[in-house]
């Protein structure tokens, strides 16, 4: 009797000092005070528009908070929503640190602004980074092309148009040196470029296979030889010579 009183004397002192570790543990790493690892710095690079302040807002991160219960998923979400950042990792470096890298969007268009007033700067992925055009003239114009809304944050409804820019800036299958995409009316988008010849490709639908097409004239013609070369009709290809 007494040997078994003993042992269930032992058990409860092995389970009791077991929670106090737990519980110990606990504190640790979710009281904001606990200094071990308590978040005193983040360390940015890779930004050039969006500021460090504008980041470090967005990102939720707190002075003090445990280095070992913040999310980096959550982070990385958060900073995504500026329109700057096109990718965000990120990482601890114990005991106070967070690295944050951010990859932010190229420039690749221009839009003016449909109120008659300023202009916007297009970032990849179509999102409309910038409410000026500081380097509009190294960029695409943009003429007609839908937006979710009406400034910075907003992005081009057609994905299409989209994958459009970014065949013409890869120059595949073809580079002419396109610096305007006047998409006012849907059913027959056009190109301009530098030289002035004009390039109808039909519906937003039909551009990229229209881009296909002439890639392939390309190589049978010289096509600066011509002021518009007509697309809009499929397999037939309608030309107009300077």
């Amino acid at each position: 009797m007494k040997e078994g009183a003993s042992w269930r004397g032992s058990a409860v002192t092995v389970f009791a000092v077991g929670g106090v570790l737990i519980t110990a543990a606990a504190i640790a790493l979710c009281t904001p005070w606990f200094g071990l690892v308590d978040l005193r710095e983040v360390v940015i690079t890779g930004n050039h528009h969006a500021t460090a302040t504008d980041l470090v807002s967005l990102s939720g991160l707190q002075r003090g908070q445990s280095l070992l219960t913040v999310s980096l998923g959550r982070i990385s979400a958060n900073l995504m929503q500026h329109p700057w950042v096109k990718s965000a990792s990120v990482r601890r470096r114990l005991p106070h640190t967070m690295v944050v890298a951010i990859q932010e969007r190229g420039e690749v268009a221009w839009s003016a602004d449909p109120s008659g007033e300023g202009c916007y700067t297009i970032g990849e992925g179509g999102v409309v980074v910038s409410a000026d055009c500081e380097h509009a003239s190294s960029l695409v114009e943009l003429r007609g092309a839908r937006l979710s809304g009406s400034g910075v944050g907003s992005v081009l409804l057609d994905e299409t148009l989209i994958a459009l820019i970014d065949r013409l800036r890869s120059g595949k299958p073809i580079s002419i040196g396109v610096e305007l995409i006047d998409l006012t009316n849907p059913d027959s988008v056009e190109l301009e470029t530098e030289s002035g010849l004009r390039v109808l490709l039909g519906s937003v639908n039909e551009v990229l296979t229209r881009l296909d097409s002439l890639a392939a004239l390309c190589h049978s013609l010289d096509i600066e030889d011509y002021e518009v070369i007509d697309l809009r009709f499929g397999g037939e290809a309608t030309l107009v010579p300077r």
